[in-house]
């Protein structure tokens, strides 16, 4: 009898396992967010080089941009001359386009018979540039025989004497006859491209390189990489880009350039498990703290049974036991109303795309605008828009739709006009207070600008066919109906033209 009132053994056999469930539960939680951190950080790592990249891929295709443009008009609009005197104008030509990059060093032309111009001209280095042949540098080679897109090599520059400059070559061919006159080709500075690596903020202490597929350092910030790791580098790095571990290190990797460069992230090991071991310690010190409080309850409930026990019996001996010997509190009101769930979220209004405001919005619109006096309606459809998608591709034709809906609202003004996205190609105008000439010499500004517009796309031309009519009289459907006729017949008499009523 007097054992089986013994609570103190229940009690810590209890807490007892409470204690060792805590403990498992969190080392479970340690080893799943370990492992959770540790993959967030290599989340965070592949988006860094991801942005590196994205910018490098912006910086070189913008040099680029500019060795294309120089190679076509060179081509088509300067004779080369190797007889300095003659060739004034390309020397002059080429200067203008020097001043305009900040970060090249020198433009260098050079023909299939190695005579070349150098620009800027460095009258002190006539002596190299007497024995310097063009097509002995490999960028000249490569560009010769790749004339599909620019070549990258990393360089020496005998005229100035820097050690290592990033070429971009391309082959100058004549547009009339497809031959190939030889090799236009810039030499930028290194040391910017260091320079873009060492302002980059990683989400952890790390080394940022840039190196060939073949293994070889192009872009390294004051840091020395061992041939063999970047053998190493690039044996595993196959894909287009993907990150794995060798010897300690983690490496993230992604492809710039039309030779396929990679921009490289090494990570040591220890400073992945550092960052892991940072981000796990809290779940230690909350199991800590909860063992903490736990001993605690068991303490508090363990001396206030004692107490219980000590008044009851107090309680027989003396013969009577007080209403506040054993106090239990019992909260007996239940809270049973529920509340109802009320919608908070609408239904969005504009179109992601254009910007334009939706079918749902025009919907609403339109009903409120076909009641009021001197109101018109046009529906404007792009001309072509299925063979801009089929020749360009689905992201030119969200381009062309995003810049004739830019232009369409730039052009409106402060005028009390509004544009839908109708579905689409498709884009309605809904007109208050202006008059139907007005609203029509508004649709031909739209189109003549949108005619006029130029695109990346050297060959791609954009219009669009539209009707227009007043509103009210008939109901809604019959009037946009009779929008719709209108832009058809505009289809079917040329396109790129707009019909009233």
């Amino acid at each position: 009898m007097i054992t089986s009132l013994n609570f103190r053994r229940p009690l810590n056999i209890c807490f007892s396992a409470l204690s060792f469930t805590l403990v498992i539960v969190c080392f479970l939680i340690t080893l799943a967010q370990w492992a959770d951190i540790k993959e967030s950080c290599k989340r965070q790592n592949r988006l860094y080089i991801n942005n590196v990249t994205l910018f490098f891929n912006k910086y070189l295709s913008g040099y680029e941009n500019i060795v294309n443009e120089m190679a076509r008009t060179a081509a088509d609009q300067h004779k080369f001359n190797p007889n300095e005197n003659d060739d004034l104008a390309l020397r002059n030509w080429l200067i203008e386009r020097l001043r305009i990059m900040p970060d090249a060093v020198s433009i260098i032309h050079a023909d299939n018979d190695g005579h070349f111009i150098r620009l800027p001209h460095l009258e002190s280095h006539q002596e190299k540039g007497a024995t310097w042949d063009p097509r002995k540098e490999p960028w000249f080679t490569i560009a010769v025989e790749d004339t599909d897109s620019a070549h990258y090599s990393v360089t020496k520059d005998i005229f100035t004497g820097k050690e290592r400059v990033l070429t971009i070559s391309l082959p100058v061919i004549n547009g009339m006859d497809g031959s190939n006159n030889g090799v236009l080709a810039i030499n930028l500075d290194v040391e910017k491209s260091e320079e873009i690596l060492n302002s980059t903020y990683p989400p952890m202490k790390s080394r940022t390189f840039v190196m060939t597929k073949e293994g070889q350092m192009v872009i390294s910030p004051g840091y020395k990489i061992a041939d063999s790791t970047l053998k190493a580098i690039a044996s595993n790095a196959s894909a287009f880009r993907g990150d794995f571990y060798r010897n300690g290190f983690y490496y993230f990797y992604r492809t710039i350039g039309p030779q396929e460069w990679f921009v490289v992230q090494e990570v040591a090991e220890s400073e992945m498990k550092q960052l892991v071991r940072h981000g796990s310690i809290k779940v230690l010190y909350g199991m800590v703290l909860t063992q903490v409080i736990l001993l605690f309850c068991w303490w508090a409930l363990r001396a206030a049974l004692n107490t219980i026990y000590m008044r009851i019996t107090n309680g027989i001996r003396n013969g009577s036991i007080k209403q506040t010997a054993v106090e239990e509190l019992l909260f007996d009101e239940i809270h049973s109303a529920q509340q109802r769930q009320e919608k908070i979220s609408q239904d969005a209004l504009t179109d992601g795309l254009t910007g334009l405001a939706n079918r749902r919005a025009f919907d609403t619109d339109a009903e409120h605008f076909n009641a009021l006096p001197n109101t018109h309606i046009a529906m404007i459809d792009i001309d072509n828009f299925k063979i801009i998608n089929d020749t360009w591709g689905h992201t030119v034709g969200d381009v062309v739709l995003k810049a004739t809906a830019e232009l369409g609202l730039r052009l409106r003004g402060l005028e009390n006009i509004t544009l839908y996205r109708y579905g689409g190609e498709e884009i309605a105008v809904l007109f208050q207070d202006i008059s139907q000439e007005k609203a029509q010499s508004y649709l031909e500004k739209w189109r003549i600008s949108l005619n006029t517009r130029s695109f990346r796309e050297s060959d791609l031309r954009v219009s669009f066919s539209a009707g227009i009519c007043k509103m009210g009289g008939d109901s809604l459907s019959d009037v946009v109906a009779k929008a719709d006729r209108l832009l058809y017949q505009a289809k079917k008499s040329g396109k790129n033209r707009i019909l009233a009523s």
